[in-house]
């Protein structure tokens, strides 16, 4: 199989049949993991005393308060095309129940800042992020993704400095996209934080797919770093480039050690936003 057929079948795949596509994900519910601590990703939330929208209401929550879930119920909800369960958690000293829809799926701390990340549900396909300071909203908005699982959430903040003029922060969130391809891949979005804090998506990229014979791997190559050469898989030495994040596909056939096809996709800097240039 030539090179632009492997890598168009893995883009084709990837990217058009997972993202349209109705199979083993369509009555998919994300869930919270029991026993595990998460933010409020709602404001002025009710603490109920019983798992619907009918029980008393123990006590409000602010934005970014602390919650451990204790059992998921058998209760379901869906507003605004999010489908989640009820959950009893404890909050401090109290026990009560909450939506998960009130509740983030992920989060993680930079600087002084609480990024709270949210898995809109596979209707809306949409992941939807919050920045907060001491419980203040100073940023947020949500984007379409794909069908989003909560099975494997992560995060990798970048040395924004790297670049200039400098935004003020530069970071990815991954997560994993239900497809036909193993049932799932990884995907990581690149987000920076202006000036203002205001949140910006940049770019997505892929680490890799395999629906083999036909494969994919994926690097990101930052100004400061090389990717080194590597003969058994044909690779050239890649170095970084001022303000540019360069993305090095390789495309190869297992049936066929002798197949490796490379392709540069090139993300330059301007000061507000990474301009996309391929190679």
């Amino acid at each position: 199989m030539s090179g632009y057929k492997v890598s168009f079948f893995i883009l084709v795949l990837c990217f058009i049949s997972s993202l349209y596509s109705q199979n083993h994900w369509e009555d998919y519910i994300a869930e919270k993991n029991i026993g595990s601590t998460y933010p409020i990703f709602g404001d002025n939330v009710n603490l109920r005393d019983a798992s619907n929208i009918n029980g008393k209401v123990i006590k409000k929550l602010n934005l970014g308060s602390s919650v451990k879930v204790l059992t998921k119920t058998n209760q379901i909800l869906e507003q605004n095309s999010v489908k989640e369960y009820w959950y009893k958690v404890q909050v401090g000293e109290e026990i009560g129940y909450l939506w998960g829809g009130l509740i983030a799926d992920y989060s993680f701390p930079f600087k002084e800042y609480l990024v709270l990340c949210k898995n809109l549900g596979i209707k809306t396909r949409k992941l939807e992020l919050k920045i907060i300071q001491d419980s203040k909203l100073l940023s947020h908005g949500s984007w379409e993704v794909g069908p989003m699982s909560n099975e494997t959430w992560d995060h990798t903040i970048y040395e924004s400095k790297q670049f200039s003029p400098s935004p003020n922060a530069l970071f990815a969130i991954k997560f994993l996209i239900f497809s036909e391809i193993e049932y799932g891949y990884s995907n990581e979005q690149i987000f920076i934080l202006n000036s203002e804090n205001k949140i910006s998506p940049q770019f997505s990229w892929n680490p890799g797919a395999c629906d083999p014979p036909s494969c994919s791997e994926t690097w990101l190559v930052f100004p400061k770093d090389t990717l080194p050469e590597d003969k058994k898989i044909s690779r050239k030495l890649v170095k970084g480039k001022d303000n540019t994040i360069i993305e090095v596909m390789h495309s190869f056939d297992v049936e066929d050690p002798n197949q490796h096809d490379y392709y540069q996709t090139e993300y330059t800097w301007n000061g507000s936003l990474f301009q996309k240039k391929e190679k």
